[in-house]
């Protein structure tokens, strides 16, 4: 058959795949697998799996596998994706102790059925009739062995007793002696000891000597492998004898028959082994030695057992030694480190290419004698490692060296192979005194430690970059000096305090403001949690009787002991920040206009006053008012004649109620009044004649009169409502009545009013046919971006037409269709028309066009909503960047955890969100940062008073401020004025939509305003 890489000349390169090196069993097959190799002047490839501190028991990667002609492997050490591969492959291989899992491998395999039968059988010729059997039947060749202590009880007609039967864990001395102390607490009763191996039999003894047993007069005891210590123990161990030889030889002549194309017999080899008597079975202890020859192997065991224990004192400082020198460096050096007798290295690490193909890749080598090593960075893929053009000259086929490799993994990951070459060590076939496997372990921790060294390093020096670059501030609380270390900058944000900063805890104390000082301290209280970060915000005392307001976080660091004993941190001054939120929280709570409270806060002060109402047994009222024919000042003398009148009004109600009252701005001319304790409605009705006094007096604006008269509807709690929703809807159907009846008077609410349902049936009637008989269309408006003056797309706008010629308005028929639930089908309707004009106007030549279409309420909280926006984007064909969905505030805030959850689906999707109405009574910009949002859209009320009101002006600059802050681009919305426009530009404001750049108009007018715009614009 073709070799791997090599020719017949030259020999054959044969793998050995093998748990460890060293050792009683390993230990004593390598040399003799070695030599036979040697002989037919051929290379040998050792490759060592286990790893006894990962628990790594079998070879997962098919290393050097292109450079192999064939494996032998011993026990099962490779993996099932290994054997896989070498089943598929041509290469012969031989399984040593187990049998081949497929036809076309090879097995070399010892009687341990039969031997053990016939050891067994030995003891009940000792008149044994109790016998006990402890080992590791995981493995192949001790559960055969079992098995023949199986056969040997059937074949003398002993019963079998499972309690006798014990599992060790392991094939060591720690397994005999636990397997020995179960049978003895079990109370079974039994007089001898078959052990799958010397060891777990030789661990049998020591545990029964322990307990004042002796052996062989009370238990006898049988092993199986004739260890060097077999020999040498007291009492000597009768024992089977492994024949490493014969194996050793019998699987490189099966490996090579099969490389040269040779017939093999059969699928399996048994190699006879021999059963030793000693003294341990109750044999006379003369019979150990039959011949001078059994004499001289026994003299000879106990020298060599001497010279491994003496090796392994050596071998143990090397390794210390080396290990000291490896260490005293940042980097560790394999040269450094103990390998045997190992003259020449290679460490390949795994390493990523720009294509992403992983190589190992050369980093470190070492050769004592001279010899040639692989240039570093090298690079070779796992099939062809090691680098073969370099191994020393020891290695050639017939050379006394062989070629070990072994992966080099630690609990983090996989970090490569290691390749020696040396010759080995003839005293590693006595103990496990291989102590350069500990190396193997030590130059994973090492690397591992190099990691973590570099990315300490590299956080180390970004920390000193940031120190030196950020407007943060650093400081260092040593605890066991107690002192604090501030950089330069953190000195720089405290120097504008009222005292002096020093080094003394104390002295930061100071700067402190007195409130918030007992914080302060129960931060740094101790007992410290590891797993709670120092966190807070408090105000320095600066000068001129102002302050600051600093955030401050830290950590504690642990010793080994787990004290802490420093505390590491930053320093930031949020004084700013802390302004904008104290603007955002106004614009949050309280109407932009008239500073009077908003819907918001109107309805947590009225619940706030259920609740004491609820203790004292009083009564409270809620009055709705708006102002009658407001419209038409509007309309004739400007919106901004119109705010200045509402502001007015809102100072004259308000002088109208109590202190303990509360009056709110609902939007436009309407407002609410709570009168949160009377006792009966004569109380509201002289607050409502004291408003419409007020009210038909003359107000004096720009020279002008005007009267104004309100409609009013109240209602009472508890009488008429026990919730804050219904209290404000009875107030507002009251007054609703007030207005239809010609306004100007009260109107106390009672269950008759709610015939009003009445007409609102008929409403909803109609508009359930609206979508069928074609009654509903769109329309456009133009949102312009204020930087390139281009038109940025359109907010899609619903108008109903009734079969009378009426034009109703979204405001008086979507909130009932969403209370009747209509709004899906509408909704859904309003999003696949509009999506399918995008796609006109894409077909005409606008592709980055962005339609907007407003998403109600209950449209937002279906689950399926998402799954609804894919299919309509599909079905119309339009991109998702396309489509800009617009939610009001109040939906966004309603459910927090659903608006998170819905929202990022839809940014998932490709789609924009905006924030739709900002400004009219809710509190989402507070939580804006925790929404996947893209555009705040400004209500119009803060952009028609801006150029004449410093206040409103900035409202909308922190609006948009905060907005930029948080990544968010801003359009805003009701802009009428060129003074508008160019102050929104002065302010950085993204986009404007409204009357200026044009009012609502069809998909055809706005191609053709989109044309025009871009002619002009080009």
């Amino acid at each position: 058959m073709q070799k791997a890489g090599t020719n017949m000349a030259q020999g054959y390169r044969i793998g050995v795949i093998a748990p460890h090196l060293d050792g009683e069993y390993y230990g004593r097959l390598l040399p003799y697998i070695h030599q036979s190799v040697r002989e037919k002047r051929s290379q040998l490839f050792a490759i060592q799996v286990a790893d006894d501190y990962l628990g790594i028991t079998a070879l997962e990667e098919p290393i050097a596998f292109d450079l192999v002609d064939a494996w032998i492997l011993i026990l099962p050490s490779a993996s099932a994706s290994f054997l896989e591969l070498l089943e598929k492959s041509d290469k012969p291989f031989v399984c040593v102790g187990f049998q081949s899992p497929y036809p076309q491998g090879h097995s070399v395999l010892v009687n341990n059925r039969a031997s053990m039968n016939a050891a067994v059988h030995h003891l009940i010729d000792h008149g044994h009739r109790d016998i006990a059997f402890v080992g590791n039947m995981d493995q192949y060749d001790l559960q055969e062995r079992y098995l023949g202590y199986r056969d040997a009880l059937e074949d003398r007609g002993l019963p079998f007793d499972e309690r006798r039967v014990i599992k060790t864990k392991d094939n060591i001395l720690e397994g005999g002696v636990n397997a020995t102390e179960e049978l003895l607490l079990s109370g079974v009763s039994f007089t001898a000891v078959a052990a799958g191996t010397d060891l777990n039999a030789l661990g049998v003894i020591d545990c029964l000597q322990s307990k004042g047993y002796s052996v062989p007069q009370d238990y006898a005891v049988i092993g199986f492998d004739d260890i060097h210590q077999s020999a040498v123990n007291y009492p000597s161990l009768t024992t089977v004898r492994q024949p490493f030889e014969d194996m050793a030889k019998e699987a490189v002549r099966k490996v090579f028959e099969m490389l040269e194309g040779g017939a093999v017999e059969g699928n399996e080899s048994i190699v006879p082994a021999r059963f030793i008597v000693r003294s341990s079975c109750a044999c006379a202890e003369r019979t150990q030695f039959s011949s001078a020859s059994d004499f001289d192997n026994y003299m000879h065991s106990l020298t060599q057992l001497r010279i491994s224990l003496h090796n392994i004192t050596v071998n143990n400082y090397k390794m210390t030694l080396g290990l000291i020198l490896a260490t005293k460096e940042d980097r560790i050096h394999i040269s450094n480190l103990f390998w045997n007798l190992s003259h020449w290295g290679c460490l390949a690490l795994w390493e990523e290419d720009t294509n992403g193909q992983r190589n190992l890749v050369v980093r470190q080598v070492f050769s004592k004698n001279g010899d040639a090593v692989p240039p570093l960075g090298e690079k070779y893929q796992l099939h062809h490692f090691p680098p073969i053009d370099y191994l020393p000259p020891g290695t050639v086929p017939g050379g006394e060296d062989i070629v070990i490799l072994h992966p080099v993994k630690s609990d983090l990951q996989n970090w490569g192979y290691i390749a020696l070459a040396g010759p080995l060590d003839p005293l590693n076939n006595f103990v496990a005194n291989d102590l350069s496997r500990h190396s193997f372990t030590i130059l994973a921790v090492a690397l591992e430690r190099e990691m973590l060294f570099d990315q300490i390093r590299s956080i180390a020096e970004k920390l000193e970059i940031v120190s030196r670059t950020t407007n943060d501030g650093i400081w260092d609380w040593n605890l066991e000096t107690n002192k604090i270390d501030w950089n330069i900058r953190a000195h720089n944000i405290l120097s504008r305090a009222s005292a002096e900063l020093t080094d003394a805890p104390g002295s930061f104390l100071e700067l402190v403001h007195p409130e918030d000082q007992q914080a302060l301290r129960l931060s740094f209280m101790q007992p410290y949690r590891k797993d709670l970060p120092i966190q807070l915000e408090f105000r320095i005392r600066g000068f001129h009787g102002r302050f600051l307001w600093i955030f401050l976080a830290g950590d504690i660091v642990w010793n080994a002991a787990g004290r802490p004993v420093r505390i590491i941190g930053s320093l930031t001054d949020i004084t700013e920040k802390k302004a904008n939120e104290a603007r955002i929280t106004q614009l949050a709570y309280q109407d932009a206009l008239t500073g009077l409270p908003n819907r918001l806060l109107f309805k947590e002060k009225l619940s706030e006053a259920m609740e004491d109402r609820v203790r004292d047994g009083k009564k409270l009222a809620v009055m709705m008012i708006d102002l009658d024919r407001f419209k038409i000042v509007n309309d004739t003398l400007g919106h901004q004649t119109g705010d200045s009148l509402l502001q007015h009004v809102a100072q004259e109600l308000k002088e109208c109620v109590g202190e303990q009252d509360i009056i709110a701005r609902l939007g436009g001319d309407e407002f609410i009044v709570m009168l949160s304790s009377i006792h009966g409605v004569d109380e509201v009705v002289r607050v409502a004649e004291k408003m419409l006094r007020m009210l038909t007096k003359p107000f004096l604006l720009e020279g002008q009169q005007f009267y104004l008269s309100a409609s009013i509807g109240a209602c009472m709690y508890p009488c008429h409502g026990e919730d804050v929703d219904s209290l404000i809807k009875y107030a507002d159907l009251a007054m609703y009545h007030t207005k239809e009846n010609g306004g100007n008077r009260l109107e106390i609410y009672t269950p008759a009013l709610s015939s009003k349902r009445v007409e609102r049936f008929n409403m909803e009637n109609d508009l359930r046919y609206a979508l069928e008989r074609e009654e509903l269309t769109l329309h456009f408006q133009p949102q312009v971006s204020l930087s390139t003056g281009k038109v940025y797309g359109a907010e899609t706008l619903l108008r109903w037409n009734t079969p009378d010629g009426k034009t109703i308005q979204p405001g008086e028929f979507i909130p009932l269709a969403e209370e009747t639930s209509l709004i899906i089908p509408i909704g859904q309707w309003v999003l696949e028309q509009a999506c399918k004009e995008c796609r006109r106007w894409i077909h005409a030549g606008m592709p980055s066009l962005v339609i907007s279409v407003n998403i109600s309420a209950v449209q937002f909280q279906q689950e399926d909503f998402p799954d609804i926006v894919r299919n309509v984007l599909q079905s119309t064909g339009i991109e998702p960047f396309n489509l800009c969905l617009e939610i009001t505030e109040h939906t966004a805030v309603q459910n927090m955890e659903h608006s998170i959850r819905l929202l990022n689906e839809l940014v998932a999707i490709g789609v924009k969100i905006a924030i739709d109405d900002f400004g009219i009574g809710q509190s989402s910009l507070l939580w804006l940062k925790k929404l996947p949002v893209h555009i705040v859209k400004i209500d119009p009320s803060f952009i028609l008073n801006m150029i004449v009101d410093s206040d409103d002006e900035a409202i909308a600059k922190a609006v948009i401020e905060m907005s930029h802050s948080l990544g968010l681009s801003v359009t805003a919305e009701g802009v009428e004025t060129e003074g508008q426009m160019h102050r929104l530009q002065q302010l950085e404001c993204d986009r404007i939509q409204g009357f200026f750049t044009g009012r609502p108009m069809t998909s055809n007018q706005f191609i053709a305003y989109f044309q025009e715009i871009s002619n002009w614009v080009s």
